[in-house]
């Protein structure tokens, strides 16, 4: 397996929309392989909403044939759940990264699967059929596989994809499309307390993207791999004895926790005024080192199962 992270570990040190100025730092990290994360990026007003987000794609591939990174999966924007203008734009913006990925050469993006607050599972399952099913045709216009992904009763508790039976039957609503898969986000099935193992081997195939990161099994902290409780010889070996031919793809970006973070926002100090608060974020050499030091861990993990590939 090849290793890869998210541009959006660069997500405090480089404005937001800027994923060409993430992958030139991951790139001086030894990172070769990128997840393009465009969730955060999708704000009004962003390059990528704007009349220009050719120029904005020309840009983030011309950074990664100067830095020597191929671009090998993406994080789509947040889809919307309830009919309406709201939908139809975000459904639009879907398919334009849709086009964004084919540019790029990435072959899979990620997209989370809608929801709605007390909502019922077999609603769920069918709107989320609908909602995958408006994204295939420009998938196959594409060639870029759609993912759904996995979450954890403590984020979503209406948000049904939990464990692999769950996706094989979402799945199965959609035909088993070749162009429509699962990635399995192993935070949060640490969070809601699953076999991994089990879960990765029930989705066999259709399993095509992972997101590694670590926790305590209550918040989904995106912590570096060995800082939490994931069993990852139980996550590798699912991904071995499963056949996964895809990336192993980090989503670890809190080390050192960004100010940012949702889970860890620090609070700021306003007694004294701006000049005494200095301590809100580490500075960009301490990021750069982590980030070393993240890739050697991980080469490490999958060293140790003679599975590593550069």
């Amino acid at each position: 397996m090849k290793i890869a992270t998210t541009t959006d570990d660069f997500k405090d040190y480089v404005a937001t929309d800027d994923v060409a100025g993430a992958t030139k730092l991951l790139a001086q990290c030894g990172f070769r392989h990128v997840d393009v994360n465009m969730l955060h990026a999708d704000y009004r007003g962003s390059a990528l909403c704007s009349d220009n987000w050719r120029g904005w794609a020309e840009g983030i591939l011309k950074a990664g044939i100067e830095a020597k990174v191929d671009f090998v999966q993406a994080h789509g924007s947040e889809g919307c759940f309830d009919r309406g203008e709201e939908r139809e734009y975000r459904i639009g913006l879907l398919k334009r990264e849709l086009h964004i990925c084919k540019m790029l050469g990435i072959p899979k993006m990620v997209v989370h699967a809608v929801w709605r607050r007390g909502g019922g599972r077999e609603e769920f399952m069918e709107e989320n059929a609908r909602f995958y099913g408006e994204l295939l045709p420009t998938a196959e216009e594409t060639g870029v596989c759609v993912c759904t992904e996995n979450t954890c009763r403590q984020n979503l508790p209406e948000y049904y994809l939990f464990e692999g039976s769950d996706f094989n039957e979402l799945r199965e609503r959609l035909a088993k499309h070749q162009l429509f898969g699962c990635c399995w986000d192993v935070g949060h099935a640490n969070c809601h307390g699953v076999d991994q193992y089990k879960c990765i081997m029930e989705m066999g195939d259709g399993l095509k993207a992972v997101h590694i990161h670590d926790n305590n099994f209550g918040v989904d902290s995106h912590m570096a791999p060995f800082q939490g409780s994931v069993s990852y010889d139980a996550v590798i070996n699912g991904l071995l004895d499963a056949g996964y031919r895809g990336y192993f793809t980090l989503e670890s970006y809190s080390l050192p926790v960004p100010q940012s973070f949702y889970n860890c926002r620090r609070k700021h100090f306003t007694a004294k005024g701006p000049g005494f608060e200095r301590l809100m974020m580490l500075p960009l050499e301490f990021k750069l080192r982590s980030e070393t030091l993240l890739l050697d861990v991980t080469r490490y993990m999958l060293n140790a199962y003679g599975c590593l590939e550069e």
